[in-house]
Order: structure tokens, then sequence, then C-alpha cells
């Protein structure tokens, strides 16, 4: 995954000034309920979209959970199965010269609701995303190894291209307990 330096830079002096958060451990076990509620980072990019969209359709049968979904403004078309799904959006205007969410509203919005996990399913490097997993206050975040994985979330998956996707999707609805 190739991460601009100016990215990496701007990681660096926000890890530094950050304070650090006395968030809950998280132990994973066969006796666990799993999380009542999620939050999706999805992929701006169509061919991405495609892919994830296998994830995108079971939330119509995931009763009793919030589930709330973040990507651009642009690319929630990509999502066809997205008429009745809670989407947040960003768009170009609410990004900084990093890339990043500048929007205060934006923010507000998404710390609104105390989410339990957050999912990037961002295969690629989104700064949008990146920095958002790095700054709000979830206890379980999961997400798609690179070189900013372990200061942003608690699990990281290997992505390899000569392996399916879709492993690692099963993989992430084990990991949080959503039975189909």
């Amino acid at each position: 995954m190739e991460i601009p330096i100016r990215f990496k830079l701007f990681l660096f002096w926000k890890s530094i000034f950050k304070e650090e958060s006395l968030m809950p451990k998280i132990k994973i076990s066969k006796k666990g309920t799993g999380v009542r509620s999620i939050l999706f980072f999805l992929p701006e990019k169509r061919e991405h979209a495609k892919i994830i969209n296998y994830l995108v359709k079971v939330d119509s049968s995931l009763s009793g959970y919030t589930i709330g979904y973040v990507c651009n403004e642009q690319s929630k078309s990509f999502y066809s199965n997205s008429d009745n799904l809670k989407f947040i959006t960003y768009n170009d205007d609410d990004l900084n010269y990093f890339g990043t969410i500048k929007s205060v509203a934006f923010l507000n919005q998404l710390k609104s609701i105390k989410y339990e996990a957050l999912v990037d399913l961002n295969t690629t490097f989104c700064a949008a995303t990146s920095m958002l997993a790095f700054e709000l206050d979830i206890p379980l975040k999961i997400g798609f190894n690179s070189l900013i994985a372990n200061k942003t979330y608690t699990i990281t998956l290997d992505r390899k291209d000569d392996t399916f996707l879709e492993n690692s999707f099963n993989l992430i609805q084990r990991l949080l307990g959503l039975n189909f």
C-alpha cells in the first residue's frame, strides 16, 4: 500500500500531540457476544466497490444492529443496494491539504453515535478514512495492513493478491460476531 510522505509526516505530527485515551481492553473469545454498532469505511474506487457490495448487502439481515457507512459522496452511487442504509458522506470541500477531513460538523456527526467497532474496507490507501480511524475513539478497529496500520488499527488483516478478498470479509464477520 503506497502512502504519500506528506501523510506520513502529518500522522507523525498528530500522533505526537494525541493524548493517549484509555480504551477498554478487547478480548475475543468463543463466548463473546460480538458488537452491536459498527462503522464501515467504504472504498472510493468502483472496482473495489464491486467486491465490497458483498458485505454491504448483508446489512438488511442485521436487525438490532447500528450500522454506519462512511464514503466519499461521489462513490456512494457504486453501492447499488444502499437505498435504506445509513450513509455518512464527505466531499472534496470537507478535505484539507493532506486529504483528511477538516469539517468539524462531519466529525461531530460521526462521534454522535458511540460505535463499538470500526472496519476500514479500503485495501488501498485513503487519507480521509485512515486519519478518521486514527482519531475516532472506538475500541475495536479493523483494517488492512499498511505502514501506518500499527498506529491506526487494533486488528490488521494481510491482503495478499493471490487470495480472495471474500475470505477477509468472512474473517471480519467472525471477529465482529455477526451471524447471518
